[in-house]
């Protein structure tokens, strides 16, 4: 949701699931939509963010170029580049400029230390820091000058720099995607449901939060990958809220307390709402894992039909208990069947099956008579 002309107005578009012919074989992709995006920031952006403080990062050349965009997560060390092997510089990163490069360019005459300045920063790199207090020589500030390349400085050793760095661009730059859906936290497991407008997914996660569990975002949630994880939270605007139809906007955090919200989870688990459909077959055992990709990450998927008479809410908590299980190792589906297959084979090892079908079994009946 969102503030149009002092309205709130939905801004979400329905997904797109990708499905497979076969109907036992569901492979739902959610990483296809078009609000996936690779966010970046500016140079400048880098300086002022909070967790940058600590480097004491100061300009000291190129503050023309300090809108220029950061697009690479990763920071690199332009080692091999300052002998030479410019395809070795990954544009859109911050160059690293530590003590032995520092004593490379020192080794070399000015002449020669400013054509290898100016080559480096002629490869579309992001800015180029230097560490440990170092004093840049006048070549350098030359070309960082006249090339627009944000020159910085620092004295904190390397080592933390790229700590920090790493860190902040990680959290930062993040692939990130919004998605139309409701984000739950049920027994600590992040539970995304996803389902068609007015299926029911709102009333089912207000339900959710009078039993105890949490609320993390309503209508929209905004997912980002951070390494091997993935965070989801709600837009700052709409935070706490949730739209139910008859009712209206309701805050949940005011009406239940803080106890029954949560700024931001991991998502876990993937639960599509689908509206019961007869003839149409649904997943009786559970013995084939049926996974989402969000993007790049594959998810526990489950599809739960929706019918009259069915408690949702109670699937929702056991469909989150039995995901706790499995992550422990233990599959129930699996244990049952490898069971089931125990007790079917013959002990004598003839292959043939020990269950009785009704043929068999009026044919033994006939004999013991």
């Amino acid at each position: 949701m969102a503030l149009v002309d002092g309205e709130l107005t939905n801004i979400f578009t329905k997904p797109r699931i990708r499905r497979s012919r076969t109907p036992h074989a569901l492979e739902p992709s959610l990483s296809e939509y078009p609000s996936c995006a690779l966010p970046t920031m500016t140079v400048r952006e880098l300086c002022a963010d909070v967790l940058a403080h600590s480097l004491d990062l100061v300009v000291i050349a190129g503050a023309e170029g300090l809108d220029t965009r950061i697009h690479r997560p990763r920071i690199q060390k332009p080692g091999l580049a300052l002998a030479g092997f410019l395809e070795y510089v990954h544009p859109g990163r911050i160059q690293i400029l530590g003590r032995s490069e520092f004593n490379f360019l020192e080794e070399r005459a000015p002449g020669e230390r400013a054509r290898i300045v100016s080559q480096l920063c002629r490869q579309g790199i992001s800015c180029l820091l230097l560490t440990n207090g170092h004093v840049p020589h006048p070549e350098m500030l030359a070309e960082a000058e006249s090339q627009r390349v944000p020159l910085l400085t620092t004295a904190r050793p390397t080592s933390e720099v790229i700590d920090v760095l790493t860190r902040l661009l990680a959290e930062r730059l993040a692939p990130r995607t919004v998605q139309h859906g409701v984000l739950m936290d049920v027994y600590g497991v992040g539970v995304f449901l996803l389902g068609d407008s007015g299926i029911g997914k709102s009333e089912c996660a207000l339900e959710l939060v009078s039993r105890g569990h949490r609320l993390v975002s309503d209508d929209v949630v905004e997912i980002k990958r951070v390494g091997d994880q993935l965070i989801g939270t709600g837009p700052e605007l709409t935070r706490y809220h949730m739209e139910l139809r008859g009712l209206g906007i309701i805050n949940v955090k005011d009406l239940f307390g803080v106890a029954a919200v949560r700024q931001t989870k991991f998502v876990d688990q993937v639960i599509r709402l689908d509206p019961w459909k007869p003839g149409k077959s649904y997943d009786l055992l559970g013995l084939d894992d049926q996974r989402c990709e969000i993007l790049g990450m594959e998810l526990p998927y489950l599809e739960l039909p929706v019918g009259p008479g069915r408690n949702l809410t109670v699937l929702i908590e056991v469909a989150a208990r039995n995901h706790l299980l499995k992550r422990q190792g233990f599959h129930p589906a699996r244990e049952l069947a490898r069971r089931v297959g125990g007790e079917r084979s013959e002990p004598d090892g003839s292959g043939e099956s020990g269950v009785l079908t009704p043929e068999s079994r009026n044919e033994s009946d006939d004999g013991g008579a």
